[in-house]
C-alpha cells in the first residue's frame, strides 16, 4: 500500500467570464490598457476588462457563476470582482443598457452605474443608463436592493427603480 504525502493547495477561484456571442461592432479594452480592440466570440474576460458595443450591435457575456449578461447597443461596461471571499461578479454599467438572466440558484451579483449601486438577489432584470447617468432597473424576477446618496430602495419582482 502506498501512502501519498504532500500538502493541499487551494485551487484559485475562477473569476473569468467569456464572450458567448457578438453581433456587429464589439470591442474590448483589457485591464491595464486604454486601447480598444475588436472582440471575438469565446474571448475570456478577466476582472477589470472593459467591453463596449457599437450602433446596432450587442454581445452576450457568460459570467463566472454561469449567469448570462446581454449588453445592448451603444453600451460600455466593466466586469469587476467584489472584494469578498467568494469574489462574486460586479458589473459596472457606465452607459447603455443590458439584460441579466440566470436560471441557476438566485445570483448574488452587484451592479453599479454612475448614480446607484445594487445588490441583485434574483434571476432576471433590465438595466439602462442614459447619457446623463440617469439609471433605471426593471426587475422581472427576484429582488434587488438599490442604494445611492439619497438612501435605499428594495425592489421585488415586477417593480422598477430609477435614480438621477
Amino acid at each position: 500500500m502506498a501512502i501519498a504525502t504532500g500538502s493541499l493547495v487551494a485551487a484559485p477561484i475562477d473569476t473569468s467570464s467569456a464572450l458567448m456571442s457578438i453581433e456587429g461592432t464589439v470591442e474590448v479594452s483589457p485591464v491595464g490598457t486604454v486601447a480598444w480592440q475588436p472582440a471575438e466570440t469565446g474571448r475570456v474576460l478577466t476582472p477589470g476588462d472593459r467591453l463596449r458595443t457599437g450602433r446596432r450591435s450587442r454581445a452576450t457575456v457568460r459570467l463566472a457563476d454561469l449567469s448570462v449578461f446581454r449588453v445592448n447597443e451603444l453600451s460600455t461596461l466593466q466586469i469587476l470582482n467584489q472584494e469578498t471571499k467568494e469574489r462574486k461578479p460586479m458589473l459596472d454599467l457606465k452607459s447603455g443598457s443590458s439584460y441579466f438572466f440566470s436560471r441557476e440558484k438566485p445570483a448574488d451579483v452587484q451592479i453599479r452605474t454612475p448614480v446607484m449601486a445594487g445588490a441583485i438577489r434574483g434571476t432576471e432584470f433590465n438595466l439602462t443608463v442614459d447619457t446623463n447617468g440617469e439609471s433605471r432597473l426593471t426587475l422581472i424576477d427576484g429582488e434587488v436592493v438599490l442604494t445611492n446618496d439619497q438612501g435605499q430602495l428594495v425592489l421585488k419582482s415586477g417593480e422598477e427603480g430609477q435614480a438621477v
